[in-house]
């Protein structure tokens, strides 16, 4: 699917607030905020929840552009951050519940302001008179709000931010769930995004889960992610931190999509990406190239603190971003770009000229903010970058406007061929000095030097040594920043796939796999084919758990080569060739567990397999190894409970597992069922009509489907101890979070849980709560 970006038309406008009361405590920095609702009854775009400073909050229906509610609140209410509403239908009725964040107001004092959260519910198929009756609900929080997050994870409950940190969990009803303190380690927070654990492929945590991502200033001086778990019922778990090697003082926009690929926006155009993995801790890589865009106003301007400027970014899908910003020549537009970060390359863009109620402004008073939409659409907020600019008319009108968008399902390199050249307009040409800079081109001119002299050990010293060099140089204990071109470079100096008798140097390769810098698109027909022609089995091996873009035509078509030298090496007059001084073949089994265990997709599988595996023997062979992992599982033992010698008191004094209580060899052996599954499902979609048509595949066949089928009784029937058996796994998991904070049993557990509904009932806690000490 090609991507195309249609013209924009406008949902709604309001006019600048000129005087505009605020609290003490918290100043407003939008004249304008907007979200959207998802799912809403009775709607098929959903609806958009527009604030407007100084006016009120109205939802629009986005199918029909007309508003379904409205609350003007008056000259003297400002609202701390976009406000959201919650559509549901109870008994075929059409309910609207709305969440506002008061900065300001006349009807609250002014302490509580930038605390104070307003909802009204309202059934939008009643008459004006039901409507005007109902009553708003407030309630104050223990801290300063900076935004409001719906959970689609867990229905009726809402997650409320503070900019130092803090996390409140609220219900429907404006009721206090919990009140988590900000992170001692964290000074303040500059961007956060809300996922669920389910539905993200990076975060694969369990249902009714949910995730949140922070960007966070430490004191320190740098700029650390931090993932964070919430239950529904308000506990909280770290998930870890990573440092982003970004200065955090040019940071001017961040995007982040459902598979876990962030891209940060600095203020000198530079625009990095990087893929988060959450498996022992939180880690991310750099898996691109930065870009260094030209031609936009934001570049070299000074930062907006909250990140409110003449640049936005949102995450469409996968590595595809869509970027908003402000033409710099020959004339001020602004200009809409779709780019695959992945491959570097324009998809689509467009050029919209500015409004009319916003063009007399100065060339630094323009603000731009994109949100998401779950359909293929965005919004576009455009206004002046303030409440108070003085600059601001009467005439200056704040508007949003629905950009209709077209973008593939996922990033590709079908999409990104021919593409190369879109973008030029937009990006800065450096040269090679300016690519790799005086450090590295010394190194990689003194490596390809040492290989065109096949003085292997020469080449890897001088690598050993650019690496040493740089860091030392380095002040902080940043990552060192390796750069796409330099190990570019690097692999084609080793590897030079287009010359087979050349030198190789395996250990230098090996150090760059190590050090997870390695993407087979830098070499020139896959990393995969140039190392089987060199025979090096171990880094082939190597490459299956630290490159992360490995496509699954290299994958098959490797596969394939084991499977026709594992048939041939069973024949009667076979050669033993697969002795090497580089590593021996691998067995079909061990290469195709690292096969199974590695993120595909499943129709990109599915077309490597009809054309790589075509021969009906390799193909029986490898279900045959599938079956037996099959077998395996099916004739491992299911534990309900634990026995009483493989639990013990941590240091903490509560009752855990004992590490290795559990025997590993499954999980060593071969891979997870639902991996094993998933990989018999590709090759029977695959080519199952091949395999009906070759007799020998008919009796594993059978034995496939006399294992799964009662494996499929079993799982319908353990389904309904979910529930059940959920509150005791979540007991288990706050009584070692509580032992590692300390935490000492406080007496019996009904007045505990009393103490708590007091607690939530009067918003007491973080730095409000007081503690007694009786001596």
């Amino acid at each position: 699917m090609d991507a195309s970006i249609s013209e924009p038309f406008h949902l709604a406008s309001y006019n600048t607030p000129q005087r505009l009361q605020r609290s003490k405590s918290h100043r407003p920095t939008s004249n304008v905020y907007a979200t959207h609702e998802n799912i809403a009854s009775g709607s098929r775009d959903g609806y958009v929840t527009a604030t407007a400073q100084g006016d009120g909050i109205h939802v629009l229906d986005l199918s029909t552009l007309h508003p379904v509610v409205s609350h003007t609140l008056g000259p003297s209410t400002s609202f701390c951050c976009p406000s959201v509403t919650l559509s549901s239908l109870e008994e075929q009725e059409n309910i609207c519940t709305t969440y506002a964040a008061i900065a300001s107001s006349a009807d609250i004092p002014s302490e509580d302001g930038g605390r104070t959260i307003w909802t009204w519910r309202e059934n939008v198929s009643s008459s004006v008179g039901d409507r005007v009756s109902q009553k708003r609900k407030a309630t104050v929080l223990p801290h300063q709000i900076s935004n409001i997050h719906p959970c689609n994870e867990m229905p009726q409950r809402l997650l409320v931010s503070s900019p130092e940190g803090d996390l409140t969990l609220l219900e429907a009803d404006l009721g206090i769930r919990s009140t988590l303190p900000a992170p001692s380690t964290s000074a303040s927070v500059l961007h956060s995004f809300v996922l669920s654990r389910e539905s993200n492929t990076f975060l694969s945590g369990a249902p009714g889960r949910t995730a949140v991502l922070r960007l966070e200033r430490s004191k320190d001086g740098t700029m650390d992610l931090r993932i964070l778990d919430v239950s529904s019922d308000g506990e909280l778990s770290d998930l870890g931190s990573t440092q982003i090697p970004v200065d955090q003082e040019q940071i001017t926009a961040v995007s982040c999509s459902s598979s876990g690929y962030l891209s940060v926006l600095t203020s000198d155009g530079s625009w990095n990406s990087f893929q988060i993995e959450l498996k022992n801790g939180v880690e991310i890589y750099p898996v691109a190239q930065p870009l260094h865009l030209k031609s936009l106003t934001f570049i070299g301007k000074p930062i907006e603190p909250t990140m409110n400027g003449e640049v936005s970014i949102i995450a469409l899908n996968t590595s595809i971003v869509l970027l908003a910003a402000i033409s710099s020549s020959p004339t001020r537009n602004i200009v809409l770009l779709v780019w695959d970060l992945q491959y570097s390359v324009l998809l689509a863009s467009h050029v919209h000229s500015i409004p009319s109620t916003l063009s007399h402004l100065s060339k630094i008073s323009l603000s731009l903010s994109l949100v998401t939409i779950s359909t293929p659409q965005a919004l576009l907020i455009l206004s002046p970058p303030s409440a108070e600019s003085p600059k601001t008319t009467a005439s200056t009108r704040s508007s949003i406007l629905v950009v209709p968008l077209t973008v593939p399902k996922m990033s590709t390199i079908a999409n990104a061929i021919g593409r190369a050249a879109a973008g030029a307009s937009w990006l800065v040409q450096p040269s090679a000095d300016d690519t790799l800079g005086p450090s590295r081109a010394k190194a990689l001119a003194a490596i390809q030097t040492a290989m065109m002299n096949n003085e292997l050990a020469a080449a890897e010293k001088a690598f050993a040594d650019w690496e040493q060099s740089e860091q030392q140089s380095r002040e902080s204990e940043s990552k060192l920043v390796y750069g796409h071109s330099f190990v570019r470079d690097v692999l084609n100096a080793v590897l030079q796939p287009t010359k087979q008798s050349s030198p190789y140097s395996p250990g230098l390769l090996r150090t760059l796999l190590q050090r997870r810098v390695v993407s087979t698109t830098m070499v020139e027909g896959g990393l995969l084919a140039a190392l089987k022609l060199r025979g090096d089995w171990t880094s082939i091996d190597l490459c299956t758990s630290h490159v992360t873009d490995l496509t699954e035509t290299e994958l098959i078509f490797t596969l394939q080569s084991i499977a026709e030298h594992n048939r041939k090496s069973h024949g009667a007059d076979a050669m033993q060739v697969d002795a090497s001084p580089l590593g021996t073949i691998p067995t079909l089994s061990a290469f195709l567990n690292a096969c199974v265990r590695y993120p595909t997709s499943p129709p990109n599988l599915r077309t490597a397999v009809h054309q790589y595996l075509s021969q009906p023997e390799d193909l029986v062979a490898v279900l045959e190894i599938l079956d037996n992992w099959l077998g395996r599982w099916k004739g491992a033992e299911v534990i309900a409970l634990p026995p009483t010698k493989s639990t013990g008191k941590n240091e903490d004094g509560i009752v855990v597992l004992k590490e290795g209580w559990q025997k590993e060899e499954h999980s060593a052996a071969h891979p997870p069922l639902i991996k094993v599954l998933s990989f018999i499902q590709t090759i029977l979609d695959a080519s199952f009509l091949a395999l009906l048509q070759h007799t020998p595949a008919h009796r594993v066949l059978q034995r496939v489907l006399a294992k799964i089928q009662p494996e499929i009784q079993l799982t319908e029937q353990v389904e309904i101890l979910r529930g059940p058996l959920e509150m005791f796994a979540r007991a288990q998991a706050k009584a070692v979070r509580d032992g590692k904070d300390g935490k000492k049993d406080q007496g019996d557990w009904r007045r505990r849980r009393r103490l708590e509904h007091e607690r939530a009932a009067m918003a007491v806690g973080g730095v409000y709560q007081l503690e007694e000490l009786v001596l």
